[in-house]
Parts: structure tokens; C-alpha cells; sequence
């Protein structure tokens, strides 16, 4: 195959030096054209078929110098970056990728990219955007009626509100994006007018010091053009501030190349973005691959970001023939099938390369063109994209466009591959014939080694620019892997992105004609880089991925204060904001109200809600693309999102003891509740589960366990799911003591034996102490006596474990007891025996005076104790003794 730096320009650190440049890089065409006197934006671009301005376009600032990326073999060390200083000025060092931003002159570009270390230099292109380029209103036919006068403090209100269910999640939920940041990637905030953002801020339609509506954070620009742009970005900041007034929003301009906007991605996550939305496109992302952006909205995402991005504008609908009413944007097949060219096909010089063309009909019978027609004057740019990695593609494909095919006219010039090793490539205008109209034949070349095995990728082209007048294709049917009108490409089809469709917001169920469909399919893994950052070509999938395209549909054509298509209404120029430039920061609002909402839940989770949620729309394309290719879920619905997801947890939450057996539960009320889940626990075990509406804030909870220690557990039940709990603990009472005494237990009442369960502890006790009988009932009062001549011990709480502690009075008489426990209400629980010494204080004559023995016992018990007490006062007479004869 052909060696992968010699296709693209030789600068690549693997080139090779046969059989020379086919295509050569965007900055060496530059450096010639520079060389030959070429000097200004206008001059350079004519030379190398660049537009003069709009998307593909150059960067050129004031001192003719151009805006470049500069990407090195590895991580560039100072050494590296001195030596481009030496030509160039040198801006931001990317830390994502191994490339540094610059300008540079451009007779120099060619110098630079053979600084050692230097793997390329690429000029930076505008991408494009997905505003809508015509007024408002021209893409549906429908014209823009007034947004209706302002009702609160904004000078004008959100046209997005209403059919995005926004207000209606404002009134339920009661969400305005408090506590959530949006970041946002365009082409500028406030490079066009520098004076816009403080107008904004004072007409309510921003955030900032001064708004009267109380918003008054102001949006952190990170990064932002100079000189530059359409401040594109502050009228999607704009559509994002009417949908989540509350929300904070940062800005970081997308317009300094894929590097640079990957740069951005990863600096607005680090920032505190927690949804980041973009409307751009570069036409050197890959198509069946994910690009360096797409790395970085990954990286993101892992972050917990959520990111969506406009699905683009590229749609295109037949309107003559057998196209008519099909989507004929773009055309791709699973693997390159060649055929021999046509005689008048001008190949691209290249000694020793042989050359063949893409075969266009699907069933190999040998077409080599493609028929396009265009119904009006336009200037398009055919691209094509093949299933090589990047920093891999061995392959050449190159697109062609001819008119008057019989005299051999080549309408498109000089291809341009802005990128080594990119399996992108986009054919140059033809400054002699900018325009075509009529009947145009499209050729895809692809070039090799003799004797090499052709490769087969799998191919997609389609246009960069002017599409807008193509009116029908010969092959204009998707048949077996031939797929027609797939136009999404880039982060907006490879699966890393939420892409937003759009909508006209007074027919929302309606989806704008222009939108750029899916899907796409995904041969390799992610653009990587491999130690020190050194870029290496990635692994193919075992099977490709086929990824959606537009994911979700939301509306755009609303009022901003500047930006957007214009019409006088009542003598007011209002501007109206069309494209999926405006869909998206409007579906990425919506993302914000859903994460204030439900701030524990994930990106992935509030996205697969959305998707759940979306309302259903008509498609007008049905019999070319499905819905998923087209609008994805639908149309996305604020109020019926918030209500998918799990709501806030409650707040004020309290629970008190009102006696014994209940408890007073009460909370504040939540936005979005249906209802509120009570639990009552007690050690982890569920006892009781009390459910009320959603306009009860308080309940009583009774028959619970007396001087229990409980978890209350309360959750808030939304639409479908219920939020998280919260809990507070809670003791109940304790019963008050019983008044009085209760009848004494007759003493031949007792059993002839203790009562089975029932434990003194301890078994011995001294007169005046205390003891603890174990094995009664739990949580009730309990009274003691002791026999044989009753004795009241009083009342007592046996508490959870069933222990009730008594005092023995100092008076009760050494000896053997019997201590039996009686409930409230009288009845004899049981008894134990018990014996019970002497207090230390007493006289040993007092020890003998009483024992509490009588009839109670029997003679040989009662015996054997007066022998023990009395041997105990001998041992005490006998200790007095010796204390007296020591003195």
C-alpha cells in the first residue's frame, strides 16, 4: 500500500520516500502559496480552494500570520517549544493531546513542520456550526410571529418554555437550575461586540451584575476569540438563561481547532461545568472513527459531565425525480468496490500509483459517477472519509466533481488533507469556476502501489459546504450496506455525544427538514496517544459499533437579542435563533433543571429519562429515514423528565414522642411529590409503613413498643419512582408510674418453687442495696415484695430487656427471702429467692434480734441459718478482740 506520510504530505514521522507526495499537506500548500506572493486570507484561501470566511475557512489575524496546531511526535519538551518560538508565537500547550496552538507567517509553515520532534502542522479551519444560515423562519416557511411582550422582568420572553414543558416543570417541580453550570463551546461570546454581554445582562436575557431579574452571576468566559466569530455562543447562552434562569454558565470558544476545542472540553469539567453543550464541527474529524473531541467528551463523561452537541444542518431533501422527498445529503457503503475510471477522469499526478474508482452501484455492475443536480448556483465541496485510523491511513481516496464530462472539466482543484494520516479528505474549490448549476458528476479516485492488494474501507462522502441547491442523485436509495443520506458525522454521530435534532418551536412536533441524520458506524477504537503521548494508530473493533445519530429533538427558531435570521414585527427588527445550534443549549437546559431536581442521579441516568419522556413527533421523511436517524427519541419534555426522575430527598424532617405508643411525624412539603412514603423501624426491622398525598405533611404514628428507640424513614414517591430517604431517630415514652399500691400477694400463694425464668442478680444482697430480677415481661411496671412478713420493695420498669431493679430496705432482716414481683394490676408474676446479709453499720445484735424466719420455714433451714448468723457474729466478736489487745 502507499506509505501513509507520503499520502499525506510527508510529514508524518513514519513516512516513507516512494513514490512521493500525492496530496499535499494544507501547510505546505500554504508555505508555496505564500512563497509565490499569496498574502491576506482571501489571497490564501483562493490559492488552495479555501472559502474566503464561513466554515472552512482560514484563521488569519491582522499580521497576515495564520492560526496553526502544531502536534508533536510526544509530550513536547522546552527544547521542542523554543525551537517553534523561533517561528512562530506560541499560544496554549494542550495538555489532552501532544500539540501546542500558534500563529504563524505563512511562507514559514513548511519551516515548522520540519522542526525535529514536530509530527504535523495543521492550519486551522473554521467549523461548522449548527445555526441556521437562512431568516427565520425561511427553513419551514412558516413565519415568526411575535414571542408575545415581555411578562416579567426580561425584555422578551423564552419562545422555549412552552414546548419544552419547561413551564410547567417550573410550576411542579419548582426548578430554575439553582446549583447547576452549564458550559458551552462556539465560535465566540464577545469578540463581534464587546458591548453585547452588558446589554444582555441589562434586558434580563443574561446573567450578570444589574439583572433585573435577580441573576446576577455573570457568565465566566474561560476563552474566547480575538477579533473573530459571530458571538454565536452568547445567543445560545442566551436560550440556555431562559429555560434555566438559576443556571451558571461558562464559555471556552471552539474555533481553535479539534486540539484546541478538546482543550476546552476537559478546561470547562475541570471549571465546575456539570453540562457542556457544543454546536461545531470540523471537517477533519473522522467519520468512522472517534476523534481527538470525541476522547475528550469521554474523558468528560467519566467526570459525571453531561455533554450534548447540535446534530448539524446538512440535511438535504430531494425535490426532483425519483429524489424527491428523500434524504440525498450523503452516500456511504461498508467497503470500497472499484471499477475501472472513466476516460476523462484527470488523475492526480503521482509516478508509480495506479488509480481506480468507486463503484456507485449496488450490485457491482460498474458505475463509476455518481449524477448530482443542482438547481441553483452553489460552490460545493465534496469530502470523503474512509475506514482507516488515524495516524494509520495507508489508503488515498480522493473525491472529484466534473461537469461536461465528455471535455474532461474539473470542477473541484486541489484536494486538502489538513491532517497526516487522517482518513479525511476534502476537495479544494476551483477559483477559475467557484460555481456550478445543472447536471455534476461525482467520482471517488483511490490510488495504490502497483501490484499491491487494493484495500476496501468502508467509505462515506458527502459535502462540506453548498449542498443546500442539490436537488436529486442517481443513487439516491439506501440498498443492502449502501446507505443514502446518513449526514451526521464527527462527535455528532459517533456515539459520544448526546446529538440534538431540531425543531421549529411553533410546530414542535414537527422536525426541522435541515437536521442532519444518523446513524454512523464505528470501525476502530478511540483516536489514542501511547507513551509520552506519541499517537499511534488504534485497534479495529472486532465487529464495527453502529452508533445513533440525533438522539432527542428540541426546538430552536427563538428570539435572542442579536443573533439569528431577522423580521420586523410591529416595527421591531427581532432575531430568531434557527438551527440545532439553538436545539441543543436548549435540550442541555432542560439537562440542568433535571440534574437540580434530582442531583444524585447520573448523566446516563437523566439522559435514558429524557429519551423515556421525549414526545412523540410526525416524520416527513418516513419512507427515506426512520425516527431514530432522524429525531431520535423525539422531542424532549421538561415536565415529563422531572416526573421520570427520582425527586428530592425531603427536608424537615422531624419525629417526636407524643406517650408511650405513638409518635408525631411531620416534614416540609417537596416540589413534584404525588405523595411521601413513612417507614418506622426499630433495630434495622421494619414495623410499620404509612403512605399519604402529596398534600399531607404530617401524620401519628401509633401501637408502637413503649420506650423503643425507632428510625422514621421518609421518601418522597414522585410520578414513577421514589426519591431518596431520609431518616430521623426517635424514642417513645415512658409509661408514668402507677399511682398507689397494689393489693399485696398472699404468701400461700406462692409456688413451692421459684418460678422458673425469673433471675436475681444478685443473689446476694446486703440490706439497703439493690437487686435486679431478670425474665419479666418487657416496657411495664412491676412491683416487689419480700417475704415471709411482707415487705414493699416499690414499683420498678422492667425496660426492654425485661429487668426490673428494686431496693431492699436498710430495716429488712438478714437471711433467706423470697422475692416476688407483681404486676400493675396485682397478679403475682413470680418470686425468687433471695438472700440478703446485714448492713456492715449494724450491730451484731441487731443481725440477731429479727430473722425473718417463722412458720415460713422449716426447722432445719431455719437452724442452719441462725448457726451461720451466729457464727458471723462470733467472728466478729473475735476480730474486736484482737483490735483491742493491738492498741
Amino acid at each position: 500500500m502507499i506509505g501513509a506520510g507520503v499520502v499525506f504530505g510527508g510529514t508524518a514521522a513514519s513516512a516513507v520516500d516512494e513514490p512521493g507526495e500525492i496530496i499535499p499537506s494544507l501547510a505546505d500548500a500554504l508555505a508555496e502559496a505564500a512563497d509565490d506572493g499569496a498574502a491576506g486570507a482571501a489571497e490564501l484561501a483562493d490559492a488552495v480552494g479555501l472559502p474566503d470566511a464561513g466554515p472552512g475557512s482560514l484563521r488569519v489575524d491582522a499580521d497576515g500570520d495564520v492560526a496553526a496546531t502544531v502536534t508533536f511526535t510526544g509530550r513536547p519538551s522546552d527544547a521542542d517549544l523554543a525551537a517553534v518560538r523561533a517561528l512562530a508565537t506560541v499560544g496554549t500547550v494542550y495538555r489532552f493531546t501532544p500539540a501546542a496552538a500558534v500563529t504563524v507567517a505563512p511562507e514559514l509553515l513548511d519551516d515548522l513542520a520540519d522542526l525535529p520532534g514536530v509530527l504535523s502542522v495543521t492550519p486551522v479551519l473554521a467549523p461548522t456550526v449548527g445555526s441556521g444560515a437562512k431568516t427565520a423562519g425561511a427553513a419551514t416557511g412558516i413565519l415568526p410571529t411575535a414571542s408575545g411582550p415581555a411578562t416579567d422582568c426580561r425584555a422578551f420572553p423564552s419562545d422555549a418554555v412552552g414546548p419544552l414543558g419547561v413551564d410547567l416543570a417550573r410550576d411542579t417541580f419548582g426548578v430554575d437550575g439553582t446549583g447547576v453550570t452549564v458550559g458551552i463551546l462556539s465560535d465566540s461570546y464577545a469578540s463581534a461586540n464587546p458591548a453585547g454581554p452588558a446589554a444582555d445582562v441589562a434586558a434580563g436575557v443574561l446573567p450578570g451584575p444589574g439583572n433585573p431579574c435577580g441573576y446576577e452571576t455573570p457568565v465566566a468566559v474561560l476563552a474566547d476569540l480575538s477579533g473573530a466569530g459571530t458571538d454565536e455562543g452568547r445567543g445560545m447562552a442566551q436560550l440556555v438563561h431562559g429555560i434555566a434562569p438559576a443556571a451558571e454558565i461558562m464559555f471556552y470558544t471552539g474555533y481553535t481547532g479539534m486540539e484546541g476545542m478538546a482543550e476546552g472540553i476537559v478546561a470547562l469539567a475541570e471549571a465546575g461545568a456539570d453540562v457542556i453543550v457544543d454546536d461545531i464541527g470540523y471537517f477533519n474529524e473522522p467519520h468512522f472513527q472517534q476523534s481527538v473531541i470525541s476522547a475528550a467528551i469521554s474523558h468528560v463523561q467519566e467526570m459525571g459531565v453531561a455533554y450534548y452537541t447540535s446534530a448539524g444542518n446538512q440535511n438535504v431533501i430531494g425535490r426532483e425525480g425519483s429524489s424527491a422527498g428523500l434524504a440525498i445529503g450523503a452516500w456511504e457503503t461498508s467497503a470500497f468496490r472499484g471499477t475501472a475510471c472513466p476516460s476523462w477522469v484527470v488523475s492526480v499526478p503521482a509516478p508509480g500509483v495506479t488509480w481506480d474508482c468507486l463503484d456507485f452501484d449496488p450490485n457491482g455492475a460498474g458505475d463509476p459517477t455518481d449524477t448530482l443536480f443542482f438547481d441553483d448556483p452553489t460552490s460545493p465541496q465534496p469530502t470523503v472519509s474512509w475506514a482507516e485510523p488515524v495516524y494509520g491511513a495507508e489508503s488515498i481516496l480522493i473525491p472529484q466533481l466534473y461537469v461536461d464530462q465528455g471535455t474532461g472539466y474539473e470542477l473541484a482543484s486541489q484536494p486538502i488533507s489538513a491532517i497526516p494520516q487522517n482518513p479525511v479528505v476534502v476537495a479544494g474549490l476551483n477559483p477559475a469556476h467557484p460555481t456550478v448549476e445543472g447536471d455534476v458528476e461525482l467520482v471517488v479516485l483511490r490510488g495504490r502501489d502497483p501490484g499491491a492488494a487494493p484495500s476496501s474501507p468502508a467509505v462515506w462522502t458527502a459535502f462540506w459546504g453548498g449542498t443546500a441547491d442539490l436537488a436529486a442523485r442517481e443513487h439516491d436509495t439506501s440498498v443492502g450496506t449502501d446507505r443514502v443520506g446518513m449526514r451526521a458525522t464527527g462527535h455528532s454521530s459517533d456515539g459520544s455525544a448526546i446529538a440534538v435534532a431540531a425543531a421549529n418551536w411553533r410546530t414542535p412536533d414537527q422536525p426541522e427538514r435541515f437536521t442532519s441524520p444518523g446513524a454512523g458506524d464505528i470501525y476502530f477504537e478511540p483516536v489514542a496517544f501511547g507513551p509520552d503521548a506519541l499517537p499511534v494508530p488504534s485497534p479495529a473493533y472486532p465487529q464495527p459499533l453502529t452508533v445513533p445519530g440525533p438522539q432527542i429533538a428540541a426546538v430552536d427558531g427563538n428570539r435572542t437579542s442579536f443573533f439569528g435570521g431577522t423580521e420586523v414585527i410591529d416595527g421591531e427588527t427581532q432575531h430568531f435563533f434557527f438551527g440545532t445550534s439553538a436545539a441543543a443549549p436548549n435540550a442541555a437546559a432542560v439537562h440542568a433543571l433535571a440534574l437540580e431536581y434530582a442531583p444524585d442521579t447520573s448523566a446516563d441516568d437523566i439522559t435514558q429519562a429524557a429519551f423515556a419522556t421525549a414526545a412523540a413527533m410526525d416524520n416527513p421523511l418516513a419512507s427515506s429515514l426512520s425516527d431514530e436517524e432522524y429525531f431520535g427519541a423525539g422531542l424532549i419534555d421538561a415536565n415529563a423528565l422531572l416526573g421520570e426522575l427520582p425527586p428530592h430527598a425531603a427536608t424537615g424532617l422531624g419525629a417526636t414522642a407524643l406517650s408511650e405508643s405513638s409518635i408525631a411525624v411531620e416534614w416540609d412539603a417537596t416540589a413534584g411529590a404525588t405523595g411521601y412514603r413513612i417507614e418506622v423501624l426499630a433495630g434495622g426491622a421494619p414495623v410499620t409503613s404509612i403512605d399519604t398525598d402529596a398534600a399531607t405533611t404530617a401524620t401519628t404514628v401509633t401501637g408502637l413498643e413503649s420506650e423503643t428507640a425507632y428510625t422514621v424513614r421518609l421518601s418522597v414517591i414522585g410520578a414513577t419512582v421514589t426519591g431518596p430517604a431520609v431518616t430521623v431517630e426517635v424514642t417513645t415514652l415512658r409509661p408514668a408510674e402507677p399511682a398507689g399500691t397494689p393489693a399485696t400477694p398472699s404468701a400461700a400463694g406462692l409456688t413451692p418453687e421459684p418460678t422458673p425464668g425469673l433471675v436475681a442478680t444478685p443473689s446476694h444482697v446486703q440490706a439497703g442495696g439493690t437487686v435486679t430480677v431478670t425474665g419479666l415481661p418487657p416496657r411495664t411496671w412491676v412491683y416487689g415484695w419480700l417475704f415471709s412478713e411482707p415487705t414493699a420493695l416499690g414499683w420498678a420498669w422492667t425496660g426492654s430487656s425485661g429487668a426490673a431493679t428494686l431496693s431492699v430496705p436498710a430495716a429488712v432482716p438478714a437471711g433467706a427471702h423470697r422475692l416476688a414481683v407483681a404486676a400493675a394490676d396485682g397478679t403475682l408474676l413470680g418470686w425468687v429467692a433471695l438472700d440478703v446479709t446485714a448492713p456492715a453499720a449494724v450491730p451484731a445484735a441487731a443481725v440477731l434480734a429479727r430473722t425473718g424466719f417463722g412458720a415460713d420455714l422449716a426447722p432445719a433451714t431455719a437452724f442452719g441459718a441462725l448457726a451461720l448468723l451466729i457464727g458471723a457474729g462470733l467472728v466478729a466478736l473475735s476480730g474486736r478482740r484482737l483490735r483491742r489487745a493491738s492498741r
